[in-house]
């Protein structure tokens, strides 16, 4: 078992952000007073504070949709279940960009500066999903050295994974330590935090097949999480 915590600095990740910040969707707004991208920018240094919290824990088993990992945790989720079912281990993740950006964006909507609080809700979340992505590949990069490779990440209260499974994962992973708590509705605080988990499975299982994809074989195509890189 691995655990560990990831305190990302505003001199690297922010960098990486600003890729965020030429959405189009950021362009439209003239009247939002960011002053363009080095406004938003200056927003994020101010208010994001990235962190990550990760533990790495073994696969025992996958059986009837069930995996099942070291210490007798399980996971139940048919889904999940496929998109593992190579993997030996599991690499399970809460992400957090800190609640100072969204009390912001609260701040800003009860003063009915609507298009501003909007912006500042909507780069919250991209940013917080960035957070993740950045960690998805940083791992992909450091295993696949160790001739692994890694499946799609995968969260509560996706497909058939139900949300309240959200109550293991924080049991496992060590989510205080980086200010994240949940509620009773499972829903995480801050509100911009992401959890989840991947697997790691040996490349000589997988050979050069895709990584598994569930997006390839479900008729939802207006979902928000849908993955476009259908395999």
């Amino acid at each position: 078992m691995i655990q560990g915590h990831i305190s990302i600095s505003s001199s690297s990740d922010h960098d990486n952000l600003r890729q965020l910040l030429k959405r189009r969707e950021f362009g439209r707004f003239s009247d939002s007073g960011f002053k363009g991208s080095s406004g938003l920018n200056d927003v994020l240094q101010e208010l994001a504070a990235p962190a990550l919290s990760y533990k790495v824990k073994r696969i025992e088993f996958i059986e009837a949709g069930i995996v099942h990992l070291e210490e007798g945790i399980c996971f139940k989720s048919p889904i999940l279940a496929k998109v593992l079912e190579h993997c030996d281990t599991l690499i399970l993740f809460i992400a957090t960009i800190g609640s100072a950006l969204e009390e912001e964006a609260a701040r800003l909507n009860e003063d009915n500066r609507l298009t501003r609080a909007y912006i500042l809700d909507r780069l919250g979340s991209l940013t917080a999903e960035h957070v993740v992505n950045a960690f998805h590949e940083n791992m992909k990069h450091r295993y696949a050295q160790k001739g692994y490779g890694v499946t799609l990440r995968f969260s509560p209260g996706y497909c058939d994974w139900p949300v309240t499974e959200q109550r293991k994962l924080m049991r496992l992973v060590d989510a205080e330590t980086i200010g994240v708590t949940m509620k009773a509705s499972c829903l995480m605080h801050p509100r911009k935090s992401v959890s989840g988990v991947f697997g790691l499975f040996p490349q000589a299982v997988n050979g050069k097949k895709p990584v598994y994809n569930p997006c390839g074989h479900c008729g939802k195509k207006d979902c928000n999480a849908r993955r476009h890189c259908v395999a």
